[in-house]
Parts: structure tokens; sequence; C-alpha cells
């Protein structure tokens, strides 16, 4: 009986109307602005109904790659966190990419073990999304071995490469929106312990600074302890209250919702309330929540691609590039968000 004949990769290169280098690179995951991304579904479709698998060990001996990459998550709970990390899953599947998630550990002794699992050759490169313990130390690691890695999201201040949105953009959008409704007096509600949030939280302060004319605001730190939660309700019940919040992201809006119904007051009517992300939710909540959309498929796709072009330089050259990318937010105006109020507030 005649043995039924082998797939290759020249079958799938002839199926898509393409060259077999150009196959290669798409399955690989070794793609860049030069192949168009109807070429690349071209190709995956073309492979799919061929039944065509990538040898990842045969490539991995012949290139020194394996087209996996890894990611490191601070937390798979919460709102923007989770989100964040399925869209780059999803983005990767759809560049044929392979992408293994891990959550970062908080333990030195778990720490070195990731590390020594990112330091195996199984890996071409890590993604760290967000926030992480240590992070600026566990670049200086991924450098040192020779691995590629990009921040995603970490803010201004984060390790480099990256790829953020333009929280300056975004900032600039919730105030012009507050201050089109007539508000004057405007507070940052950001967390401590979150670099994006500092950042973004310091970005208010420089654009009240220099528009003290049209606009004043305090920023109010709001933890879990009962001690901010006294200081915001005192700032709450002083003549020169604010009329409108900014929250530092959705998760910190919808506590901060939470805080002052509390309190007795209803939202937009006492006070307004915006956020920053746009977590799916928002728009169901009660109120609907005002936020800045960050381009969560644009993140993820810009940060794979740096990655994969950062993967594929020497490694000397590689240590020297520190890009620092941009994407565009889009403000998104829901019920959360009126004129102010005139009526005295009465805190429960």
């Amino acid at each position: 009986m005649k043995a039924p004949k082998r797939i290759g990769i020249l079958d799938v290169a002839r199926l898509a109307g393409v060259s077999a280098t150009t196959v290669s690179r798409v399955l690989n995951g070794q793609v860049d602005s030069r192949i168009r991304l109807e070429t690349q579904d071209r190709v995956r479709e073309a492979a799919s109904s061929l039944g065509y698998v990538v040898n990842r060990l045969a490539t991995s001996l012949r290139t020194h790659r394996t087209g996996v990459f890894g990611a490191i998550v601070n937390s798979l709970s919460g709102h923007y966190q989770p989100h964040l990390t399925s869209r780059l899953q999803a983005v990767a599947q759809r560049r044929g990419v392979e992408l293994l998630v891990a959550q970062a550990k908080t333990e030195a002794g778990e720490i070195a073990g990731q590390l020594r699992l990112f330091q195996q050759d199984f890996f071409d490169g890590v993604i760290m999304v967000s926030d992480l313990p240590g992070q600026q130390a566990l670049c200086d690691h991924l450098d040192l071995i020779g691995k590629a890695h990009v921040t995603l999201g970490a803010g201004l201040t984060g390790p480099l490469p990256a790829v953020l949105t333009d929280d300056r953009l975004g900032i600039r959008l919730l105030l012009d929106h507050l201050v089109k409704l007539g508000h004057r007096r405007i507070s940052f509600v950001y967390r401590v312990s979150r670099s994006a949030l500092r950042d973004r939280m310091s970005i208010f302060q420089d654009f009240v600074a220099a528009s003290a004319d049209l606009v004043a605001g305090d920023i109010i730190s709001f933890e879990r302890g009962e001690h901010d939660r006294t200081l915001f309700a005192g700032l709450l019940q002083s003549p020169e209250r604010p009329t409108a919040l900014i929250c530092g992201s959705d998760g910190l809006a919808i506590e901060v919702v939470a805080f002052l119904r509390d309190l007795g007051l209803q939202i937009p009517a006492d006070i307004s309330v915006v956020g920053y992300d746009n977590v799916p939710d928002t728009a169901y909540w009660a109120p609907p929540l005002t936020t800045v959309a960050q381009p969560t498929d644009a993140l993820c796709e810009a940060s794979l691609d740096l990655l994969v072009e950062l993967s594929n330089l020497p490694m000397d050259a590689r240590v020297a590039k520190r890009p620092m990318r941009f994407v565009t937010p889009e403000l998104v105006i829901r019920a959360s968000s009126s004129s102010p109020s005139l009526r005295p507030l009465s805190l429960a």
C-alpha cells in the first residue's frame, strides 16, 4: 500500500501563491510589515486546509529559534490585566505566534525559578504585561542572558523597550471633556502601588499647573485602608470640593463609585466620575462609565511586532535598542459625567 504523501512547506507555498520563505516566516512567527496581513491569513488558511504543522524542533535546530514567546502577567484577576492578556493571546494566535502565559511570582525563590525557565532556549523572547514585582531586575537579567523582551503598558517610567498608550493624550481628552461640561474643580484619584497610575497622576498635575487660570485639582490617594477614605470624605465636605473625579483606571473607578454611593451620593447628579482603560463591562455599569479607551489590539499587535523585531537582532544590537512606541487612545463618553451639580452635598 502506497504511503500517503507528506505535506511540506512547498505544498503550502503553492496553494497560498507565495514563496517558501514567506510561508516559513509567517508560520514561525517572524513576520514584519513587509508581509501584508492578507498574505499572512492566506498562508495560515493554506496550511490549515492541508493539515501542515510546523516542526518546532527541526526549526529550532536549524535556526536556533523556536517561534515561541512567553508573557508574564502580574495578575489574572481584576479588570484590565486579564482583558489585556486575553487579547494578547488572541492576537498571537491570529498571527500564528505561539505565546505561553505565566503569572508573575512574588517570592524571591519563585522568581528565580521563572527566570531559569525563560533562560532556556525554548523561548525566543518575553512580553511583560503591565506592572510586575521586580520588573527592572527581571529585564536586566533577560538582557544578561540575551533574551528579547518588551514591556506592555507599564507607564512612562517602566522598563524599556516598551509599548504604551499615549497617556498624555488620554488625560488631556478627559480634562477637556470635563472642562467643556463646566467643571473647574477636578481631582485625580490614583493608587500609589501602580506605576502606570502614578504616571497618569503626574501628567494630570502637569496639565493642571499649566491651566491654573482655568481648572484647579487635588490628588487623592485611594488605597483600601480607612485613612485614605476618611480624608476623601473630608475633601468632599469642604467648600473647595471637586465636582468631578478622574480615576487612574476603570478598576479603581468602580471602587470609587461604590464608596461614593456608600456616602449617599449619586453619579453624576452629585459628582461626575470618569475612568481610564475601557474594560469590556464599563458600558454596562450603573451608570455606564465615561472613560478613555486603550486600543488593546493595537497595543498587543505593536508589542508582538516589536518583540519579533528585537528577537531577530544580534544581542548587542538588541540591548542597544530601547524604543518606546505609543498607540493612540480614544475618549468614550457615557452617562457617568455631566455638568457640575450646584446642590450642596449631604453625606450619609
